[in-house]
């Protein structure tokens, strides 16, 4: 069978029209990953994508890089509920081993994860064939300006669990881990050791500049090889944000069009039900506008972020392909643009804490708690009016029938893009916040998100405000119980906490981060993921109003005062 197709196919969506040659369906270009030697081939290639790699193959994999490349420092990044050691590979050249040598270097850092749900596997994979192609292969100059931190498999515990899967790979791992949590939806309450491992041993030690995060969804209509969205919370500071889509998205698009052939677009849906698309959306495609995914809540952070989805309906094969393009072509931009990146990063930084000295005690410092998403105006769509589901014949192996979402797709007009992040629910930046010591576990997860956190030596006098709660209720959202509050904001005039008490100056990065964890009102803070439930039912939330127990502060009150 002919796997490459010949055409031309004629798009616009913003970037101009174009006429490229470009592969459909499960259409790969033949050899595709090289010719290697056998003991340099994945697992996935040894079973010509039928099998994907265990742990114990992804670490045997990596051994062997290591003892053939000058290249590879192994950082180990946490340990799993079942004793297995999660690592990361750090590639430079030279190679480093430390974060201070990293910041010497003056090279930027890049993050690289795939696995964090091993039922999508096809990240993890394309993942090894990257570090070959850079180690063994003719890839080498991709560390000539940058560092790579690579996690090939960030759930070990999960790729191990295995169970039987209705097409390719025919054997997948758990989306959880051994504790039965989603990895990635801890990003904010931080309750698994692979979440605070990745904080605390790469993201607060390494300080990368760009985070990656590779995942694949279900069947699905469209016609995109891979869909990729960055961080877009409202609370976090835009300029990162705005940058990855205005600069580097568009860019990558058309290289991978230009170099792999096959189309990508923004990670989004719309619904199904109806033809034709009228609204291509990242809500419809479980994007959501919160911070419990982690390429989300490294935006808080000042950092940029890429996530990306590979459709679930083509064949293995096809999906590590697409991980493989977009991988690559993201590494050559990073390499050509991370200097550029890094200054971006380390002025948001700085504007940031400059906002609040100048800003916050006067109370005119706003930050947004929640948002929506509109439309960015209307695209041409590459859009497969069926997509059937179909067992192959005479097996229980599930296949897209022939005919339904091969080949060209149709192009259809005058979809709105709704993937614009819009701030609709402001509050007051503080100078500071003041938790009491009976709160100090909160401060604990903080320091882990790299927020800056001190205990007062002596008391301290402040005026600011404080949260009175009227009502405390819970909903149920996306298979969790999640809190919410209503209630107003109170002026304080002057208050005074004892020593012991914790103060967190916003004065510093990591601002924006504090702010969303803090907050009553954003929609999965810590209150919104009930970690301040038990103290709030302790002061009576059920019986009477009372004070949410995070203080506000805008100016220290000295004695004259």
């Amino acid at each position: 069978m002919n796997r490459i197709l010949i055409g031309i196919f004629l798009i616009s969506l913003g970037l101009g029209s174009y006429g490229q040659n470009i592969y459909w369906g499960d259409e790969v270009p033949e050899k595709w990953n090289g010719e290697w030697a056998e003991q340099y081939l994945t697992k996935a290639e040894i079973t010509k994508y039928e099998s994907t790699s265990s742990f114990s193959d992804v670490q045997e994999f990596v051994n062997l890089l290591r003892w053939n490349s000058e290249f590879v420092h192994i950082e180990n990044m946490f340990t799993t509920p079942r004793g297995k050691s999660g690592f990361a590979v750090v590639l430079s050249n030279p190679r480093v081993t430390s974060p201070k040598e990293a910041r010497e270097s003056g090279k930027p850092v890049i993050y690289l994860q795939g696995d964090i749900h091993p039922p999508e596997a096809e990240g993890k994979e394309a993942l090894l064939m990257v570090m070959r192609d850079i180690l063994m292969g003719d890839k080498r100059y991709l560390l000539d300006n940058q560092i790579l931190i690579i996690c090939p498999d960030f759930n070990p515990d999960g790729t191990d669990d295995l169970h039987l899967n209705h097409g390719t790979p025919h054997l997948i791992g758990s989306g959880r881990n051994a504790q039965g949590k989603n990895l990635n939806r801890d990003a904010i309450k931080l309750e698994t050791p692979e979440v605070i491992g990745l904080n605390n041993r790469i993201l607060n030690r390494w300080d990368p500049i760009l985070f990656f995060d590779a995942h694949a969804m279900s069947r699905v209509k469209h016609g995109y090889a891979i869909g990729y969205a960055t961080h877009t919370l409202p609370t976090a500071n835009p300029v990162t944000r705005e940058y990855v889509w205005n600069d580097l998205f568009p860019k990558v698009r058309s290289n991978i069009r230009d170099n792999f052939h096959i189309e990508t677009f923004t990670h989004c849906m719309w619904d199904e039900a109806y033809w034709p698309p009228t609204e291509w959306s990242h809500h419809l495609g479980y994007w959501f506008m919160e911070g419990k995914f982690v390429a989300m809540a490294y935006g808080l952070r000042n950092r940029m972020t890429v996530l990306v989805e590979t459709p679930g309906h083509p064949s293995f094969e096809r999906r590590i392909y697409a991980q493989y393009a977009y991988i690559n072509e993201l590494l050559e931009y990073t390499n050509r643009h991370g200097d550029e990146m890094m200054q971006i990063c380390h002025k948001a930084d700085k504007e940031l804490v400059e906002r609040v000295k100048a800003k916050a005690e006067s109370g005119m410092l706003k930050n947004f708690v929640d948002g929506k998403y509109e439309s960015y105006g209307q695209i041409e769509l590459l859009a497969y009016k069926e997509s059937v589901a179909e067992y192959e014949p005479g097996t229980s192996v599930l296949r897209t029938k022939p005919g339904t979402a091969e080949g060209p797709p149709e192009r259809v007009k005058g979809v709105e893009h709704i993937a614009k992040p819009v701030g609709t629910k402001e509050a007051n930046m503080p100078r500071g916040y003041i938790l009491p010591e009976c709160l100090g576990f909160l401060t604990d997860k903080l320091k882990i998100h790299d927020v800056k956190v001190e205990v007062l030596k002596e008391a301290i006098t402040v005026s600011g405000e404080e949260y009175v709660i009227d009502k405390m209720k819970h909903i149920q959202w996306m298979g969790f119980t999640l809190t919410r509050l209503d209630g107003q904001f109170a002026k304080s005039k002057k208050k005074t906490f004892p020593a012991g008490s914790y103060l967190i100056d916003m004065a510093q990065p990591s601002a924006n981060m504090a702010f969303y964890c803090l907050e009553p009102e954003t929609p999965d803070g810590f209150l919104g993921w009930g970690l301040i439930d038990e103290y709030l039912e302790s002061i009576g939330v059920n019986d009477r109003s009372v004070v949410y127990p995070v203080y506000k502060y805008f100016k220290i009150v000295t004695g004259d005062e």
